[in-house]
């Protein structure tokens, strides 16, 4: 479903930190035996860890060539979004290949890798459970457990995990990043421990523009748009990054200034280092339009993005991707702008090319994933055309075919569009039910929905917080452009 397209990667940066003599000690016990092959693996996910995925995919292809048994590696290589979905495939199924080549702890990722696939997160569970009693003392067991307790939604032990991590190593910077993104974004919040975690990881890291970028996301986070814009603007002079630097100043220039956004998404795709980096920053101009509620030019804009994909160095496969994630835009435009027609045709047309490439996938799960998140797409267009009992009716179904799943918010799909629906049929105390039984709240589209049946059931003063969090988000993306303005105009009201 919508909510639950995340896959956090089940490797984390698992390498050395340097910077001015504070250095991580943090290092995982690997079956290579080349010393080249395990450097080129630690460099990766350093790499990867800092938003610069495309140079740790290559490190990770020069070690797999040092050391064709290095399951480890291939198992990394299998997790990266960019791959093709044969390219997943294969990628996967070299690691479990080499399964007996590795140590117990790559085993233990090799599970947890797994366990995404075949949607068990009970072994995930034991597995990360695992990889602690065999190394108790090592910050990326505790890392891994951080990432597999937010995936159980224990947000409390997520913090906890993280902050073990620390305490075993001071300078272990992906912790710090956990503990930053959960206090920022994720209930309870807290801006101040937030910012004070991005500032204690960046004192050591201020060579590298990731750490700037975090606290500027603290900042954006806050409404503080120019002090997170300056921020940006530090990170890309610090010159590691500058793809994602100006991307996320194009994102917080989006709020409050879309023309200099544009410019900045412009320079996004001018210092973007591969084909798929310069995609984002030009969908990314799709949303300063519809920000500006101009919808014929955001689609001109989707339009442009279609007709020049053949002009990238992608397969087949990248392409039809690629034109799908165009389709869901081309949709949600269409629903919210009142053309059903030419909405249903999009999806249609989406629901072509998602099933095909589900089917070129070896994973057994992924044609009936790929089916659910259509059922949920086809719910959302019923209620935008005023059809509710036959969107309830659909996520009848589809209720029916996650409650078999064992992700604890594998409902959360369900109740918001459930939410939605009841909500504009004019029944909000179960809207609001359903809003409030959704596990992950952190879908600020719905989050604006939940206002409107809060006030619809003389809730002010929880539907006048919900509106001010909605209007003050500032995260960008296609979901938030059509409730944005709208939450303004709410907290306008009074």
């Amino acid at each position: 479903m919508f909510n639950n397209l995340k896959l956090i990667l089940i490797f984390s940066s698992i390498l050395v930190y340097n910077c001015g003599g504070n250095e991580s000690k943090s290092r995982l016990p690997l079956s290579t035996k080349s010393i080249e092959a395990s450097d080129l693996y630690h460099e990766a996910m350093y790499l990867n860890n800092i938003f610069m995925g495309d140079k740790a995919k290559t490190k990770l292809e020069e070690a797999v060539n040092l050391d064709p048994n290095f399951g480890a590696a291939f198992l990394m290589l299998s997790t990266f979004g960019s791959n093709s979905v044969s390219e997943t495939d294969n990628y996967y199924e070299k690691a479990l290949s080499l399964k007996d080549k590795m140590n117990d702890v790559e085993k233990c990722f090799l599970d947890i890798r797994s366990s995404y696939r075949n949607d068990d997160i009970e072994t995930r569970v034991q597995a990360s459970k695992r990889l602690i009693d065999l190394i108790p003392e090592n910050a990326i067991a505790h890392e891994r457990m951080a990432y597999t307790q937010y995936e159980m939604a224990n947000i409390e032990e997520v913090r906890k995990s993280a902050l073990k991590a620390i305490d075993f190593d001071k300078y272990y910077s992906p912790a710090y990043t956990i503990l930053v993104n959960s206090y920022t974004f994720t209930e309870p919040k807290s801006f101040d421990k937030a910012e004070k975690f991005a500032k204690q990881v960046l004192a050591f890291n201020k060579d590298r523009s990731f750490y700037h970028v975090m606290l500027g996301d603290v900042y954006r986070a806050q409404n503080k748009l120019e002090e997170a814009a300056k921020k940006y603007d530090d990170a890309y002079n610090t010159g590691t990054n500058n793809w994602l630097s100006a991307a996320k100043a194009g994102h917080a220039y989006t709020m409050f200034n879309p023309e200099e956004a544009r410019k900045r998404f412009d320079q996004a795709v001018n210092e973007a280092r591969t084909d798929n980096q310069k995609i984002g920053p030009e969908q990314a101009k799709v949303y300063t339009h519809l920000h500006q509620n101009n919808f014929q030019k955001a689609l001109a804009q989707v339009e442009l993005i279609k007709t020049s994909l053949h002009n990238y160095d992608f397969s087949d496969q990248e392409i039809q991707s690629q034109m799908s994630g165009l389709l869901w835009h081309e949709y949600f435009i269409y629903s919210h702008s009142g053309q059903y027609a030419l909405a249903k045709n999009a999806l249609k047309e989406k629901r072509r090319i998602d099933i095909a490439l589900s089917k070129l996938s070896k994973n057994e799960l992924s044609v009936y994933n790929t089916e659910s998140t259509l059922l949920w797409l086809d719910s959302h267009l019923e209620i935008m055309k005023g059809n509710y009992e036959v969107a309830k009716n659909k996520l009848s179904d589809l209720y029916n075919r996650v409650k078999t799943t064992s992700d604890p918010k594998r409902f959360d799909g369900y109740n918001n569009l459930m939410g939605m629906a009841n909500l504009m049929s004019g029944n909000a105390k179960k809207s609001i039910e359903h809003f409030e039984a959704v596990v992950e709240e952190e879908n600020i589209y719905f989050q604006y929905f939940k206002g409107l049946s809060y006030k619809a059931d003389g809730k002010l003063d929880a539907a006048k917080k919900t509106f001010k969090y909605v209007a003050t988000y500032n995260f960008n993306g296609l979901i938030y452009t059509m409730v944005r303005n709208k939450a303004i105009e709410e907290v306008a009201k009074g």
